[in-house]
């Protein structure tokens, strides 16, 4: 995170690198105070200072016990105003709508989010070059947004709000910083739910080193098959060579799809034979030593060997009627596919000359 933080200065403009150092200020300072709150604990808030032994006003001998002087007829409310003895007592069974549970006083409410994710809606309008014509930099934006959230040690249900109620390039940011973020298995939906859009920008972000580590080995399947599909290069599944290993299943389902696209006349993609090189048991076997299944079986074939010492095959028999010494005619090759059978040749019909009565 260091070197992607110096990385990002020496790419903003100077009033971009001051809103990212303002930025990340907020956020540390949301972490420390998330920090010292525990939760379901809810800290002690003194009313009123403490008086000092020294400070305490001499006690009038004549006055009652207890120090409590009974009121006089000024001091007595007005009718109709109600007195201070009359008011409820404070109660902090009902906090604000939308504040914390726990009753840790965070920044956070339903009204009023903590800064640093106001600064991370807005940092696509602040994160400029520091070169002219000074433009919008999305890639910055996207590491700002990255280290505001690493910065701000943001747990599951805000990683989940932020993703909920962002931008397609917002979530695309939550997305590449779950492997950053210490949350285990739970942001496992965030990853799901990019898998099932069909944006590329975020079906490639959730295939990172978070998806590799959490996503079961079914999910990862259809992943793998998600980015084959969408045209997402495999280069981007984190992990790939470690999972496909001897992973016979993929194999499987990698295969079925290559003839379903060769069956309905579309071009398979160029990485599947790839992924299917992977799905090898070990790593020492050759890359051809699985078929290719968008090619005749007959291609993968190896040939005969033949030795000096056998005998050749014996040829078909010559047709009855053929001259003794010519080679019979080739059969002819059948069609890989039923549907490519050529047409037959064309035969004008014969020339029938029409009766001279008609």
């Amino acid at each position: 995170m260091a070197q992607l933080h110096t990385a990002l200065r020496d790419r903003l403009g100077g009033a971009a690198r001051a809103w990212l150092d303002e930025a990340l200020d907020e956020a540390q300072a949301e972490a420390a105070l998330t920090a010292r709150r525990t939760p379901g604990i809810r800290q002690p808030t003194p009313t009123t200072p403490a008086a000092h032994p020294a400070s305490e006003a001499p006690r009038d001998p004549g006055a009652p016990p207890g120090g409590e002087v009974p009121p006089g007829p000024d001091a007595l409310p007005a009718p109709g105003v109600p007195s201070a003895s009359d008011a409820p007592p404070p109660s902090d069974a009902s906090p604000l709508p939308g504040a914390a549970a726990d009753g840790g006083g965070l920044a956070y409410t339903a009204y009023a989010p903590p800064v640093w994710e106001m600064r991370f809606a807005s940092a696509g309008r602040y994160c400029t070059r520091r070169e002219p014509p000074y433009a919008r930099d999305r890639e910055a934006a996207e590491a700002a947004r990255i280290l505001l959230l690493h910065t701000a040690r943001a747990d599951a249900r805000t990683a989940t709000r932020l993703y909920e109620h962002g931008t397609a390039a917002e979530r695309r940011a939550v997305l590449m910083a779950l492997p950053h973020l210490d949350l285990g298995p739970s942001a496992r939906p965030l990853v799901e739910d990019a898998l099932r859009t069909n944006d590329t920008r975020l079906v490639a972000a959730a295939v990172g080193p978070y998806a590799a580590r959490h996503l079961d080995a079914h999910t990862w399947r259809h992943a793998v098959l998600k980015c084959l599909f969408t045209g997402v290069p495999v280069t981007a599944v984190a992990g790939l060579a470690e999972r496909a290993r001897g992973d016979t299943e993929l194999a499987h389902m990698l295969t079925a799809y290559a003839r379903e696209r060769t069956a309905a006349y579309r071009p398979v993609p160029a990485d599947l034979q790839r992924v299917l090189d992977l799905t090898a048991p070990s790593a020492s076997a050759p890359a051809t030593s699985s078929a290719s299944p968008f090619q005749p079986e007959s291609a993968s074939a190896p040939a005969p060997e033949t030795t000096p010492s056998s005998a050749p095959a014996p040829g078909p028999a010559p047709a009855p009627g053929a001259a003794p010494g010519t080679a019979p005619s080739p059969a002819p090759e059948l069609p890989l596919h039923p549907h490519s059978q050529p047409d037959p040749p064309f035969r004008t019909p014969p020339h029938t000359e029409s009766s001279p009565g008609i």
